[in-house]
């Protein structure tokens, strides 16, 4: 159960990034202070969706969120009290406006995953069961790096994280299982493509 000073939808989520995005630049370290890390699941959605916006085409940019993705999915697995990463990643930092503007492009789908989601097939975003779709994520995460030299994959591969993420968030099993069954099918595209 989320406490009620946390983001309750991922539309919220969003929102507190916006927020936090204030001049010229703005780090990685800033975003993830402003989300707090009660649940690491926010830390690893908003990076997979700033990847599914326009940003995803800043070079580095794909390489760096699939880092810390995969750093937040696998602190999230072990059950870690508190997170911890790099601090080249934390002072990581991106253009404001660039931001503010990917932020906002993602308001629609945002919202429109919240509206979607309810509480269904509640066993798959609980423990022992939830492990599987996080590590899931922590895999895609760390192809991320590689992904970023086939234009379009990582953005792909980031909206299915987005998707998981959101169904563990909202604790929409069925919006997991989606997710895990579109993972299913690029590692089959990937293993056709090799």
């Amino acid at each position: 159960m989320r406490a009620s000073a946390y983001p309750q939808t991922a539309s919220d989520v969003l929102r507190e990034a916006h927020d936090a995005v204030d001049g010229e630049t703005s780090t990685v370290g800033e975003l993830i202070d402003a989300l707090g890390v009660a649940s690491y699941t926010p830390l690893v959605m908003l990076p997979s969706l700033a990847l599914v916006s326009p940003l995803s085409g800043i070079p580095g940019f794909t390489a760096l969120f699939g880092v810390l993705i995969a750093a937040v999915c696998a602190q999230q697995i072990m059950e870690r009290p508190s997170l911890w990463l790099p601090g080249w990643i934390k002072r990581a930092e991106m253009s404001s406006d660039k931001a503010r503007r990917a932020l906002s492009w993602l308001v629609r789908p945002v919202g429109w995953l919240d509206r979607v989601t309810r509480r269904r097939l509640h066993g798959l975003v609980t423990p022992p069961l939830v492990r599987f779709p996080q590590g899931v994520c922590l895999v895609l995460g760390l192809i991320m790096p590689l992904l970023e030299l086939i234009p379009f994959t990582s953005s792909i591969a980031a909206a299915v994280i987005a998707v998981v993420t959101t169904g563990i968030f909202m604790g929409d099993g069925l919006l997991v299982l989606i997710g895990l069954i579109c993972a299913g099918a690029i590692a089959g595209g990937f293993a056709v493509l090799v």
